[in-house]
């Protein structure tokens, strides 16, 4: 029986036919201009525009940060010899729509040819982000890049993993825990390699006297970050904030929330659109069933776009967490009472009212059992060349040992 997919760059080489093209070299011409182009592109896109994540997505790869990237880059290899490792196979996820597009554009820009599996679920972002790589790739400027790339889509199907999977070089997956061991069941070739990028959660930590004492913009330049970092995808991105740590006593930590949640409400009255009807339900019904079994403070908000649970105790429950503007809360008296929490699904922990010098102290004095990423108010949802401890441009290539 046919596998079924759908091929959304015209004139495209089948997959399998990827192997017999020479890779490109890092940071070639063609692969630069094309990714320029795709900047452009976004950058002047009214549609895209009304789409903060797709705007910061195509300023991440804007001629002068390719440049930084490539000297970066670099700096980092040193004398080391380089070289593409082939075909990089990536497994899009479905609950960020830009993602697969730094995981692609990297593998790109250190030569590799790419074979995109998107799932067939759609929204505006993706659709906007498809029809400009189809424009793009169609104009014979970029004809290399098209004869080095494969964007598929296709709903979850075993038998067309198994063959792209027989093919490749690196494969990446972006998705739940349940979809990383569900494709790893999936067998590589014996020389290849594979990078999960797994359900992560993320924290928030605020210094609460700092916050107290801080001038009336910086409170509101805190809480607009604050609401970009929550309230992008929904609350379901990784890098997302679920858990507020208030560094402090119960009285500071309570008086710094009393004046920081309605400055994030007024944002959401201003800037958000409802969550689904669904969305809404579960999250009530995480409420309930965490009150269940611990003691808890519930603070509903002036709309349920924000809805807010104190724990006596800090602690994580990922768990019962379902986004949607659902936010666990607590105090702790010292940085150190975070070690307990953390395990390797802990991913980025954003910041507000510390000074950097303290939070590297704090990630020097023991080993971490979490924590990937720790970036101020704002930054969450930046992406960066490490993701989740792994530098993914050095994994797109393997070194040649030359003595």
């Amino acid at each position: 029986m046919p596998l079924k997919f759908d091929t959304l760059l015209p004139d495209a080489p089948p997959p399998e036919m990827l192997r017999t093209i020479s890779p490109l070299p890092v940071f070639d011409d063609a692969s630069c201009a094309f990714v320029e182009a795709f900047s452009r592109s976004l950058l002047q896109s009214p549609e895209a525009r009304a789409f903060p994540e797709l705007t910061a997505l195509a300023f991440w790869f804007r001629k002068a940060a390719l440049e930084n990237l490539r000297k970066e880059f670099e700096r980092r290899r040193g004398e080391t010899l380089l070289t593409p490792r082939g075909t990089v196979l990536h497994f899009a996820p479905s609950n960020v729509d830009t993602i697969f597009v730094y995981s692609w554009f990297l593998s790109l820009l250190t030569g590799n040819r790419n074979i995109v599996r998107i799932s067939r679920k759609s929204s505006p972002r993706k659709d906007l982000l498809i029809d400009t790589f189809v424009r793009l790739l169609v104009d014979p400027a970029h004809g290399e890049i098209l004869l080095r790339t494969v964007l598929l889509q296709c709903s979850t199907d075993d038998e067309i993993t198994r063959w792209l999977s027989s093919i490749c070089d690196v494969r990446i997956i972006w998705g739940s825990d349940d979809t990383v061991l569900h494709i790893r069941r999936t067998p590589l070739p014996p020389a290849s390699i594979e990078v999960a990028f797994a359900t992560k959660y993320s924290l928030a930590l605020v210094h609460a006297q700092r916050y107290l004492e801080a001038p009336e913009k910086q409170k509101d330049s805190w809480a607009e970050g604050f609401y970009n970092d929550a309230y992008g995808f929904d609350q379901m991105a990784c890098s997302s904030p679920r858990l507020v740590l208030w560094l402090g006593n119960l009285e500071q930590a309570s008086a710094a929330a009393a004046v920081f949640w309605p400055r994030v409400e007024r944002l959401l009255v201003c800037r958000h659109e409802r969550f689904n009807d669904l969305d809404y339900i579960n999250k009530l019904a995480a409420a309930d069933a965490l009150a269940i079994d611990t003691t808890v403070r519930y603070h509903a908000g002036i709309s349920n776009d924000l809805t807010r649970i104190w724990l006596n105790e800090p602690a994580l429950h990922f768990n019962r967490h379902c986004g949607a503007g659902l936010f666990f809360e607590a105090a702790i008296a010292d940085l150190s009472e975070i070690r307990p929490l953390l395990d390797r699904t802990v991913q980025t922990v954003s910041y507000a009212g510390f000074k950097v010098e303290e939070l590297r102290r704090f990630a020097e004095s023991g080993a971490l059992s979490g924590i990937d990423r720790i970036v101020p108010f704002g930054r969450a949802l930046d992406f960066s060349p490490v993701w989740d401890g792994i530098d993914m441009m050095r994994t797109f290539m393997r070194e040649i040992c030359l003595v």
